[in-house]
């Protein structure tokens, strides 16, 4: 199974580091279980060699604010803090955020995504913190 959350926070923010600091607020962070960022590196040119680096949060936004500059796709995982879950944050502006639902990802029935703990630990978290979302959709593709 596949699981793809598409956000538009463009109402919100232009900035792709605006809405990663408001991920960080409702609880998903920016650093994995081992103290690691997990990231898009500059220059990647859509080939997703994924960089795990132990890196401050002041040097993953000076990587995205270069990505930002070169037109280049912000990739970061976020970790939810009260567990294992995780989600792939993938955008080249805030209009359109693509969430892949594929790190420890829950399920129910063993198979399917859990849609609803999604739902409450990032739309509706985002909609009570004033973050005003333009569309949202969650889809889920059998492999």
């Amino acid at each position: 199974m596949e699981a793809l959350m598409t956000l538009d926070c463009s109402a919100y923010s232009e900035s792709i580091a605006d809405i990663l600091r408001i991920f960080q607020q409702i609880g998903w962070l920016i650093h994995n279980p081992q103290g690691k960022v997990e990231y898009l590196p500059i220059g990647d040119d859509d080939k997703y060699d994924w960089q795990c680096d132990e890196i401050s949060e002041s040097e993953l936004y000076d990587i995205i604010s270069k990505k930002i500059e070169s037109k280049e796709q912000i990739g970061v995982n976020l970790f939810y803090c009260n567990g294992t879950e995780g989600i792939s944050l993938m955008a080249y502006n805030t209009s359109q955020i693509i969430l892949s639902i594929e790190i420890n990802r829950k399920t129910v029935k063993g198979k399917y995504t859990d849609m609803s703990w999604y739902l409450e630990n990032i739309v509706y978290k985002l909609l009570n913190t004033d973050v005003r979302l333009l569309s949202y959709k969650i889809e889920e593709y059998e492999d």
